[in-house]
């Protein structure tokens, strides 16, 4: 017979299947071998599908082109930067804890003054009781810190604060779309709620009074609600000027496009890292894009390399025949003991336990090593979330990602990152202060507003002992140095007003000690010495004790 040539037959796996392709290759066989004699090698290729649990990769979700545009005009290409800083901040952990603990920093103690008093104190102090059942009303200080993450997050914030009556709603009912979207409900008996408003359907459109006018985009009720009964319960929960302007553009009697322009007596808008005239804010995220994109295909890379690793590649060599190149199995024997050496190695790594096979003298099992351990050094990306918390205004340190760094340079830190958010809560609270003065107080010759203390969770200490001082030397206020403890001054006071009435003061006396009494009184206290020394008498008779001392002069 004549030699036959290497035949090899491969196939394409499919994907969702265990790969398997074949090659086989006939061996040279001599002109008196018969074809029942005829040896054949065959390789056989199997893997084990692995499922990527390490999905969150930025290009996943965005293409290069929309991260430059985003980079290069983030104002221009705001719907595009609010997705791209959330899915940061949902995926970045650097980013997560950065904004969480600036948005809990501050400690957010508040005091409650009047600006003019022409009316005396009587309808001065209605209308702080008035200003102090509102905020209490609010929860002020938790709107506070909503808008601070929406702002750190969206670049900016949208509110409406809205003045209803007292109503019952009998409607116990919600759908799955009610219950999947958190809302302000107006209807619990508040006379005064702040509704958030869609940042995506919002816009600064102009200035009034030094305050932004804030343009809501109606289409939202048509984009967000699938059904007519979605719609309906979805315009109970906006505010009455917008359930009007609404009814107006879908009748056809809306004078202009879709874009209805909000009252600023009622609107609260707020953007951070922007110019007065630019419509919308910037995320913090966005300054700190760059080296997420860095530490994002590094982390990739060193993912990618440890599933090398930890995918072995197990071959096994048959035995080799008579004829170089052949094999001394059969194809059937060749099939049986690939297959019988895959199923133990797959029940091996998935399983664990012990696998037990045969195999054929002369085969061979072994593995190929990859040797790509050099990117697992710390030296390669010890400095990437240092460069991040950098970007957003933090020492890494201060997140516990950074041994480098003193104390020192940490709390200066702090009072920077301090100084920058209370920067941002003294232009919300200037916003709050107007809407309950133009909607619940209405009384401009007795304005009352509320003033937060620049305190945090760092300073406090240090702002106390500055009220402290004031308070002894310079005639502080009481109040002021209250607050600065983070305890409510109303609360305080009224507290002491009850003691006070209660007699509590005569009911509980301080123990008689050397600290409480003096030597005048008739027990306790140190006594008198019986025999006083000539040094002693003098002093006592020139008023020795009351003199200052040497340290004091310095």
């Amino acid at each position: 017979m004549p030699e036959e040539q290497i035949k090899r037959k491969r196939g394409r796996p499919p994907k969702s299947q265990i790969s398997e392709t074949n090659s086989t290759q006939t061996s040279q066989s001599t002109q008196t071998a018969t074809p029942s004699k005829t040896y054949e090698y065959n390789s056989y290729f199997g893997s084990i599908a692995s499922t990527d649990i390490f999905g969150c990769n930025l290009y996943d979700e965005f293409t290069p082109e929309e991260i430059r545009s985003i980079v290069k005009d983030p104002i221009a290409n705001h719907s595009l930067t609010r997705r791209l800083a959330m899915f940061v901040y949902n995926s970045e952990g650097v980013v997560t804890n950065s904004i969480d603990y600036m948005v809990s920093l501050p400690c957010l103690d508040r005091v409650i003054y009047g600006k003019k008093r022409l009316f005396g104190k009587t309808k001065l102090n209605k209308n702080k009781d008035i200003m102090l059942s509102t905020l209490e009303n609010i929860n002020d200080k938790q709107f506070i810190r909503d808008a601070l993450f929406t702002d750190m997050n969206e670049g900016n914030c949208f509110y409406y604060f809205e003045v209803t009556k007292k109503t019952n709603d009998h409607t116990r009912a919600l759908s799955d779309y009610d219950v999947e979207n958190i809302v302000e409900l107006c209807d619990m008996g508040m006379n005064a709620s702040i509704i958030p408003l869609p940042y995506e359907y919002c816009k600064i459109v102009g200035r009034k009074n030094n305050r932004n006018v804030v343009a809501f985009n109606l289409r939202y009720f048509d984009e967000k609600c699938v059904t007519q009964d979605e719609k309906d319960r979805k315009l109970k929960q906006y505010p009455a000027e917008i359930r009007n302007g609404y009814s107006q553009w879908e009748k056809g009697s809306f004078t202009g496009d879709n874009w209805l322009i909000l009252d600023n007596k009622h609107t609260i808008a707020h953007k951070i890292k922007c110019k007065i005239s630019e419509p919308w804010g910037r995320p913090l995220a966005i300054a700190a894009i760059a080296d997420i994109l860095y530490q994002n295909e590094f982390v990739d890379t060193k993912r990618n390399v440890l599933k090398e690793l930890n995918n072995k590649i197990i071959f096994q060599t048959l035995p080799e025949g008579k004829d170089k190149g052949s094999c001394a199995l059969t194809k059937n024997q060749q099939q049986d003991q690939h297959n019988k050496v895959k199923q133990a190695v797959m029940t091996k790594n998935n399983r664990g336990g012990t696998s037990f096979f045969t195999v054929s003298a002369g085969t061979k099992i072994d593995t190929l090593n990859v040797d790509a351990t050099d990117i697992f050094d710390n030296k390669n990306e010890s400095d990437l979330t240092d460069k991040i918390a950098l970007d957003l205004g933090f020492a890494a340190q201060l997140l516990g990602a950074s041994s480098t760094g003193t104390f020192a340079s940490g709390q200066h830190n702090l009072e920077m990152v301090n100084a920058q958010v209370y920067t941002w809560i003294q232009e919300i609270q200037h916003e709050l202060n107007y809407v309950i003065n133009e909607n619940i107080i209405k009384d401009r010759r007795n304005c009352v507003e509320v003033y937060y203390l620049p305190t945090s969770l760092v300073n406090r200490q240090q702002f106390f002992e500055m009220m402290k001082g004031l308070y002894l030397q310079a005639s502080g206020s009481m109040t002021m140095l209250i607050a600065s403890t983070g305890i409510n001054p109303d609360i305080y006071f009224n507290i002491l007003d009850e003691e006070y009435d209660n007699k509590i003061f005569d009911k509980y006396v301080p123990h008689l000690t050397s600290n409480t009494i003096s030597k005048d009184d008739q027990v306790g206290g140190r006594p008198k010495t019986d025999n006083p020394t000539e040094n002693t008498v003098k002093s006592q008779n020139n008023d020795g004790n009351n003199l200052p001392s040497p340290s004091d002069n310095k």
